[in-house]
């Protein structure tokens, strides 16, 4: 049986491999978060925006984006 600390660590866990591995922009709380979880990692994923958004380039593609837009534009 899983102790409450070990489960609230396990949650805490999948809470930042989800922010980590598929929020694309973070708020100030959401980086905190991952900041304390892992400080080093967070730093390498996470470009400030400004006004407590986070980019987080682990998710974000430039290729990706640029496709979106083209798509947009020419109403595909």
């Amino acid at each position: 049986m899983m102790t409450q600390d070990t489960y609230n660590a396990t949650q805490d866990h999948n809470e930042y491999q989800r922010l980590i591995n598929t929020v694309e922009i973070l708020n100030q709380t959401e980086y905190e978060f991952c900041k304390a979880w892992d400080a080093k990692e967070t730093e390498y994923y996470l470009f400030n925006l400004g006004n407590g958004r986070w980019l987080n380039s682990n998710v974000y593609s430039e290729a990706e984006h640029q496709d979106h837009v083209y798509r947009m534009e020419c109403g595909l």
